[in-house]
């Protein structure tokens, strides 16, 4: 239950207003340090209102921490976390969509109970859904093409069905900004395209996207922009720019590889892929 609730926001008396001004995510110098070891050093961007961008890199290079800290569940030692100019902690515009594997799937609750979770900001604590809230649960159930299946317990689904059924949760709290922490991994080709799918809805909402995965090709092709991430920031704009045979060996110590093709560039890395599930 505990990592169900946490792809939400805890709810908050006061919600922050925002600065329509200011970029929807700023981060200013942040570092994280555990038991003394650096997990991001200096750490500082900005997104814009509706952009889709990959953040990329070698296991333990901080894209969880990274996640964690911009939604407010970790404090970092040092720098700041703005949304819309204001600190992440009352904002509920914030969805955290964590890994798969760090859910436990047996929690009996069905798909509409986990897509409700995200009226939990909106409701407020100890008070009952309203029509409204039901409407908007199954709304986004619809748009995710999930909707036929709301009264199906969550670890019965797909892991692909699992994932937009996280996603519809995000969409009834109203999130404008969404964090994906590897939301493709382990999915079939098709499953990853519905995806993507819904991901060009949310861009037409003009709900900002940020995504950690670990296949460099997919994110050069899918996303606006790109963060190549190893504790610290390697490089941070488009493919041409990020994607260099320089700053490749310096994220991913030699494990990565550039090659080009009569396709184009194409990356190797020194692991291989299971087949993936729907």
């Amino acid at each position: 239950m505990e990592e169900l609730q946490r792809v939400g926001v805890l709810y908050t008396s006061k919600h922050a207003k925002h600065d329509m001004s200011q970029p929807i995510l700023a981060l200013k110098d942040i570092s994280v340090r555990f038991n003394g070891a650096p997990a991001l050093d200096k750490i500082s961007f900005e997104l814009n209102r509706g952009e889709r961008v990959a953040i990329v890199g070698p296991n333990g290079a901080g894209k969880s921490t990274l996640f964690n800290v911009i939604s407010g569940m970790l404090h970092p030692n040092r720098g700041r976390v703005d949304i819309y100019g204001r600190k992440p902690g009352r904002h509920i515009c914030i969805a955290y969509v964590p890994q798969r594997s760090q859910v436990d799937w047996r929690f009996p609750v069905n798909v509409s109970d986990v897509v409700m979770m995200g009226r939990v900001g909106k409701l407020g604590l100890f008070k009952w859904p309203k029509r409204k809230d039901w409407e908007v649960a199954h709304q986004s159930l619809e748009l995710v093409g999930m909707d036929h299946l709301s009264k199906r317990q969550i670890g019965e689904l797909s892991g692909g069905q699992q994932q937009r059924v996280f996603i519809a949760r995000a969409l009834a709290q109203e999130a404008e900004l969404m964090l994906m922490d590897e939301p493709l991994t382990g999915l079939d080709a098709q499953s990853q395209e519905s995806i993507f799918e819904i991901l060009d809805k949310l861009r037409r909402r003009d709900v900002t996207i940020l995504v950690s995965t670990h296949d460099l090709n997919q994110a050069a092709e899918r996303f606006d922009r790109l963060m190549l991430l190893n504790r610290q920031i390697i490089g941070f704009g488009q493919a041409d720019e990020v994607f260099t045979p320089e700053l490749l060996n310096q994220a991913y110590s030699g494990q990565m590889r550039l090659i080009e093709t009569p396709a184009g560039a194409m990356f190797l890395g020194d692991t291989c892929c299971s087949h993936g599930e729907r």
